[in-house]
């Protein structure tokens, strides 16, 4: 017989690639399910290895199927997206040692913000005289990075409306799946 992490652990498995599976559908731009793959990978799975390899291969697999599909998703600045991921899990692993609804909310929130923050950051960007957010282009300087946010804030709203989506649903297909009978019986 399984042991009980190891059957919640593969639940876990199940949820995350089911969900990342939502990059492939038509979305909103930024509306992805990656932060809520990073904060439920380090809130719930047990094993360090797997807590760290899921969202990892998730997000490396789904970038390369999304650059197939749309012509992007692996990014000239994945070094600093993926950073960003990392910081994400870091939140989940620390935020989310208690799972309830409080806490996923505003581990979903803090994931958004500062996902945003740290990608729309205007000197992680090529240097301009003046902004030029149709390429990315700011000047490295308090207006540079203003305008950077800027440009960014219709992609934050998508982006937080997705993660607490995603994160609602992840969480919650998990606390339903542990409180349902069927579960309840073969852990017994």
């Amino acid at each position: 017989m399984m042991k009980l992490d190891t059957r919640k652990s593969l639940m876990a498995l199940g949820l995350i690639v089911l969900v990342t599976g939502f990059r492939l559908i038509e979305h909103p731009f930024n509306s992805t399910p990656m932060l809520a793959v990073m904060l439920f990978s380090a809130a719930v799975i047990k094993d360090w290895r797997l807590k760290i390899a899921i969202p990892l291969l998730c997000l490396a697999i789904s970038d390369v199927l999304v650059g197939i599909k749309y012509g992007y998703g692996t990014y000239t600045s994945s070094a600093l997206v993926y950073f960003a991921f990392a910081t994400v899990f870091a939140i989940g692993y620390f935020a989310l040692k208690k799972l309830n609804v409080v806490n996923i909310a505003l581990g979903s929130i803090a994931g958004s913000i500062v996902f945003f923050l740290i990608t729309n950051f205007a000197f992680f960007y090529p240097e301009a005289a003046i902004a030029n957010p149709t390429l990315g282009h700011y000047p490295h300087n308090w207006v540079g990075i203003v305008a950077s946010y800027q440009a960014g804030l219709p992609f934050f709203k998508n982006m937080l409306a997705g993660d607490l989506m995603f994160n609602g649903l992840l969480f919650g297909a998990y606390a339903l799946v542990l409180k349902s009978a069927a579960f309840q019986r073969a852990n017994a």
